[in-house]
């Protein structure tokens, strides 16, 4: 029999992460099992989150005791070790006890053999001092300083050398919860003051209608969420959406919506008026779109399965299209912590960029003349967001770059080809927006 626990659900989560999948899929799922509630529930999240995502710096320290490397040790001796260190080092659990319970975890997944090593080990690396590591190169600096893959420590040290650490440490968004106050219930001012009687505090986001709300818990277990006062949603994704300058009466398509946060700040800027289709590729998806605007009491919202990368005749001409494409995510390396040890192989990378051009091009077949069309990603790579507009300017050369109509938050500057926000300068996500016109 399995043992139980906060700390011994995370170690479940850990080993199936190991096997492959979405972090936040496999933690859910071993969360269900486990049938742990309230801060049980909260505590193991946290400590699979924290180390998954500081997993290379675990491994480093951990190695420095380890002769035979972090590699070499039984699947739950290693997930056990690297949490047991997360929470000592980043979590505010005294070591000792950190220790404690690792020791006993070892002997109840029946590798009572190793509890000698865990140990030895975890008290000695709970006070490695981190800062007198020598490293061999800038890479694996990075690697270790910022928790981070080779291949994506490779890349932000190639694009962006002077801000990669930055980046890689920095959280998004003040390490708050973006929301966005519903309009049609309340204004981001009277939210802020409604949150604030349940706890929450809550200051205005650099994205206009934006707020940066200190939740203990989970958002959606405010009575405000269930009520549809607002909807979670990072800062540069809303301000990609407000990019599409939708109107009350129009037409839009929001051609890769799910889980639908920019669909319900298009419904929003509508006015609840016209007809939106907001569109992905799974009906469980389409799903959560769906249950999204039901709960905000928004009716112009159609959710609809559809493939964003195939033309499909039945779809309207629109005036505004959203193309918020499929992307390597290297611009929200917080939210989805598991990316940052993504391999960037070349077969891969080119298949995801035949992805957004094919899903590009179907977006502009939708588009009335005279029509908006919002290309964006949540990655800073400069070939899934410049480069991708610049090959579509010379297939389409009825289109042409406009400037943002919203304020760009400071940090964040328009180019020829498009706006780009990198966290290390402008505290949201990494996130590329560019607004294109049909003549």
């Amino acid at each position: 029999m399995r043992p139980r626990g906060p700390r011994a659900a995370a170690v479940e989560a850990l080993l199936h992460q190991e096997q492959g999948g979405y972090a936040n899929l496999v933690l859910d799922a071993q969360l269900d099992r486990s049938a742990l509630a309230g801060r049980d529930r909260a505590f193991a999240a946290a400590i699979f989150y924290t180390t998954v995502e500081r997993q290379a710096t675990l491994d480093f320290i951990l190695g420095q005791f380890l002769p035979k490397g972090v590699d070499r040790l039984d699947p739950p001796v290693r997930a056990i070790l690297r949490s047991a260190l997360t929470q000592a080092r980043y979590m505010q659990v005294p070591a000792p006890a950190a220790v404690h319970e690792a020791v006993e975890l070892v002997r109840a997944f029946g590798k009572s053999s190793a509890a000698g090593l865990v140990n030895a080990v975890l008290r000695k690396a709970c006070n490695y001092d981190l800062s007198a590591a020598s490293f061999e190169d800038e890479v694996q600096r990075l690697m270790v300083l910022g928790s981070a893959g080779r291949d994506v420590a490779a890349f932000l040290r190639q694009y962006y050398p002077d801000e990669a650490l930055d980046i890689l440490t920095a959280p998004a968004d003040g390490g708050r919860t973006a929301l966005r106050a519903n309009p049609l219930k309340t204004t981001p001012e009277a939210l802020a003051d409604l949150l604030a009687g349940e706890g929450v505090e809550a200051v205005p986001g650099r994205v206009p209608g934006s707020l940066l709300a200190a939740f203990e818990g989970s958002p959606a277990a405010s009575p405000l969420f269930a009520q549809g006062y607002f909807h979670v949603e990072g800062q540069a994704s809303q301000l990609a959406a407000l990019c599409v300058g939708a109107r009350p009466g129009e037409t839009v398509l929001d051609l890769c919506a799910a889980p639908g946060g920019k669909t319900l700040t298009l419904a929003q800027e509508m006015g609840d008026s016209g007809r939106l289709l907001s569109c992905d590729v799974t009906p469980k998806r389409v799903g959560l779109i769906r249950t999204a605007a039901g709960r905000m009491g928004l009716g112009c919202v159609e959710a609809v399965c559809n493939d964003a990368a195939k033309p499909n005749p039945a779809f309207p001409r629109a005036d505004r299209v959203l193309a918020d494409v499929p992307c390597s995510g290297l611009g929200i390396l917080h939210k989805k912590p598991d990316i940052r040890y993504k391999t960037l192989d070349e077969p891969r990378r080119r298949q995801l960029l035949d992805t957004q051009r094919a899903i590009l091009d179907c977006a502009a077949g939708y588009l009335k003349p005279g029509g908006r069309l919002v290309y964006s990603t949540c990655t800073i790579h400069p070939d899934e967001n410049q480069a991708q507009i610049q090959a579509f300017l010379e297939r389409q050369p009825d289109f042409r770059v406009v400037r943002p109509q919203p304020a760009l938050p400071q940090g964040m500057e328009a180019g020829p080809l498009g706006a780009l926000s990198v966290p290390s300068r402008t505290g949201m996500d990494g996130f590329f927006i560019c607004v294109l016109q049909r003549d």
